[in-house]
């Protein structure tokens, strides 16, 4: 901040601080007869920032990072570098005139996230929407971007199969006669590994085959099982059904398939949909051959599993129940219909009201004969597969204003926060909050926000974020080496990525400091990732009810995300760490920087050249940073990656005579100099590029787009509105919320229409 005021208490500024450092630090590369990368400075003025932007703004940001000027030129002192920084970072900003339009925004579509949402919070449907949906495109690092989202011929009949599937389970009421027995045989299971006759647990977890169930309720739970016995103790199991119902643990001590014994336990399920089956092996052993005793494992076979049921019959959805009702108290059964339709149409469509001729239109669907659950269920898959439901149209309401653009409708905004703050779609008590006009000023907009933030379905939020914000959903199929690092488990997979994610839900519930996830010494960990970090019992220093402790790092190495486990696994090559994998992460995700792909016919650093074999890294580093093509990306990346080499490929810390984690050291280009996590997370610390690029991250995360020059004035603004001493992600969000980019739509921005067809 001083440094700004210095700048721009001399005026203009060009003359007394932007040419100096020009003509010292930046001419002898960039004019004359030597341009390097396409930037003349020659004959720059004080019109040159409004000429050339973009050109500037790179050179802003490589003068911040220290690349510019180079290793081996000179280098400008710490209050030049700050003073010409501050001076030019005021001359990039955004345009400060009003009348700047805002950015198009392309309509976007629900992601399989928000399907899955809608289903639940719309008619109670519990649907994983991944088995019909096509996979959501990635763009700038998140999947509900609109430029990266399309939707073919092909997709939209996956659309068609989901909504058809929604619509049976959403009005389902019992059929006459038994309760439906549906079996699943190891063909139909997921979990574990198949082999003979059988299904396989050869580790704790769940095994079972997902159950499509037409409603919430009672269910009967029945599997055939046996046990590979060791150990001393039978295998223990306990049955489940979905996420909630839990059986009661017994011994499966059989020893041989025609021993298998059948458990069966009743369970309960708040939704119909798809829900896990499955059969949950408690009590893995496992002893080596040792001593001249052979080596012992217990394991646990599943015949078959069955569900029952729904048991307690003569019961219908929660929907089904209301519009029967509404049928049976209409006095005209077809009006009736015609208003239950239109009621549904708009909650579904997230609109105020829906024509009568579109209410026709679905109602179309069905033959006027059909009972009325039929027609209902025809005109519900027509309201599922419209693109009012599958796409987010945003017109605005009101006059424009002087930069063309207007507020959202109030179910407009319902609709953005939805998607921003739960990940889903409004709730019918958000669409009550837009009916009332309650979401018509910034004041009551931030004021429901406020609101959805306390909501569970906010953990959704922070979830998803956080492991597209970290590059973590690789995790969900990468695996290391298993000669490698032997006895590592998908469990302890998961335990990485969980530890992640409940500690951004920790940063955001307690509104801690985003500081913490820079230099953090306290993280949260099971007793699978305990072990994996070497925390002695002590360093667990509060539990947390379910098997997780907030643990305490003062005494180790670890800081802030840079420790976490599921970040050093996703920046490793199979078989070994990657230095330069995690320095690319540092500078992408945490400082917003990420270099740019090598050149083409340019090999990585981390392969040797021919007679390089026996070079260390860093040697083999020293020799190609001759090569200017390498060592302008290298030097900001390697230096970084250095500093994490601490740690083995899988994020575990390195024995203490290792040479990596004796020379786990790095320098940067601005000449700062670290040894270990620690000193490089200090380092990190003081970068305030951090807090803009987790503000650049959370806007394109909540405005679904690409950020635009004309945005780095919103970014400005929120920063603005953080607390420089306790910086919270709380804050953030609602800056983004409260923006005009978030509140407002650009009038006349092309669109494609929405209407039903009439067939």
């Amino acid at each position: 901040m001083l440094a700004l005021m210095l700048a721009l208490a001399v005026g203009d500024g060009f003359d007394e601080v932007a040419r100096p450092f020009l003509e010292a630090h930046c001419i002898r590369c960039h004019g004359g007869a030597t341009v390097q990368g396409d930037l003349d400075l020659t004959g720059a003025d004080d019109r040159a920032v409004a000429r050339d932007p973009e050109d500037w703004e790179w050179l802003l940001e490589r003068v911040e990072l220290g690349e510019m000027p180079p290793a081996g030129e000179a280098a400008p002192d710490a209050v030049a570098r700050e003073r010409f920084t501050a001076w030019l970072r005021s001359q990039v900003g955004a345009p400060a005139s009003q009348a700047a339009p805002l950015p198009d925004v392309p309509l976007r579509r629900l992601t399989v996230a928000e399907y899955t949402a809608a289903a639940r919070d719309l008619f109670d449907v519990s649907i994983d929407a991944r088995r019909f949906l096509p996979e959501d495109a990635v763009g700038h690092g998140f999947d509900h971007v609109s430029a990266a989202q399309s939707l073919s011929d092909l997709d939209f009949r996956r659309y068609l199969e989901a909504a058809e599937a929604v619509a049976e389970r959403a009005l389902a009421t019992d059929e006459p006669g038994p309760p439906r027995v549906r079996r699943y045989v190891p063909e139909d299971m997921t979990g574990g590994a198949p082999r003979g006759q059988s299904y396989w647990l050869f580790t704790r977890g769940v095994a079972g085959a997902q159950a499509s169930l037409p409603r919430g309720g009672e269910y009967l739970v029945r599997a055939r099982v046996w046990g590979q016995q060791a150990g001393g103790e039978p295998c223990e199991v306990r049955l489940t059904l979905g996420s909630r119902g839990r059986g009661r643990v017994e011994e499966a001590g059989a020893a041989r398939p025609e021993d298998a014994h059948t458990f069966e336990a009743r369970l309960q399920v708040d939704s119909g949909g798809d829900h896990l089956a499955g059969v949950e092996f408690r009590n893995d052993f496992y002893r080596p051959a040792r001593d001249g005793q052979r080596a012992a494992d217990r394991n646990l076979a599943i015949e078959w599993i069955e569900v029952v049921g729904p048991l307690d019959r003569g019961r219908s959805t929660r929907l089904w129940q209301q519009c029967s009702e509404a049928l049976a108290g209409a006095a005209d059964p077809e009006a009736g219909l015609e208003a239950l339709v239109a009621s549904l149409a708009a909650t579904t469509w997230r609109v105020g009201e829906v024509e009568p001729g579109d209410v026709r239109r679905l109602l179309r669907l069905s033959e006027p004969r059909d009972e009325p659950r039929t027609r209902l269920r025809a005109a519900l898959v027509g309201m599922l597969v419209s693109p009012r439901f599958l796409f987010k149209p945003e017109v605005g309401v009101g006059e424009a204003d002087l930069r063309g653009s207007r507020r959202l409708g109030g179910h407009e905004v319902a609709t953005r926060l939805a998607g921003f703050l739960w990940n889903g779609v409004p709730d019918q008590g958000l669409l009550d909050l837009a009916r009332s006009g309650a979401l018509d000023t910034e004041a009551g907009v931030l004021a429901a926000a406020e609101q959805m933030l306390e909501d569970p379905r906010a953990d959704a939020f922070v979830r998803s974020f956080a492991e597209q914000w970290l590059q973590l959903r690789a995790l969900a199929t990468k695996r290391p080496d298993r000669r490698a690092f032997p006895g590592f488990s998908t469990r302890l997979i998961r335990s990485m990525v969980e530890e992640t994610v409940r500690v951004l839900l920790r940063s955001f519930k307690e509104e801690r400091s985003l500081w913490e996830l820079v230099d953090g010494a306290e993280t949260l960990v099971d007793a699978r990732l305990a072990e994996h970090y070497g925390l002695a019992r002590e360093d667990r220093v509060e539990s947390l009810g379910d098997g997780w402790y907030l643990a305490d790092l003062s005494g180790t190495e670890r800081r802030g995300l840079l420790g976490h486990a599921s970040v050093l696994f996703a920046t490793s090559e199979p078989t070994r760490s990657s230095p330069v994998r995690r320095g690319k992460w540092v500078l992408d995700v945490l400082l917003g920087s990420a270099p740019p792909p090598p050149p083409p016919g340019v090999d990585g650093l981390e392969q040797p050249a021919a007679g390089e074999e026996g070079l260390s890294f860093r040697e083999r580093f020293a020799r190609h940073r001759a090569d200017p093509n390498c060592a302008a990306c290298h030097a900001r990346m390697d230096p970084l990656g250095f500093g994490l080499e601490a740690y083995t490929a899988t994020g575990a810390l390195r024995a203490p005579d290792d040479p990596l984690r004796l020379d786990a050291s790095g320098e940067l280009p601005d000449g700062r100099t670290f040894a270990g996590p620690a000193e490089l997370a200090a380092v990190l610390r003081t970068e305030d590029r951090f807090l803009e690029a987790f503000v650049e991250r959370m806007s394109i995360y909540g405005l679904g787009r690409a950020l635009e020059r004309e945005d780095r004035a919103m970014v400005a603004r929120v920063l603005e509105g953080l607390d420089p001493g306790r910086p919270t992600m709380r804050r953030v969000i609602l800056g983004v919320v409260a923006s005009d980019e978030f509140q407002r739509v650009r009038v006349g921005a092309e669109r494609p229409e929405l209407e039903l067809d009439d067939e």
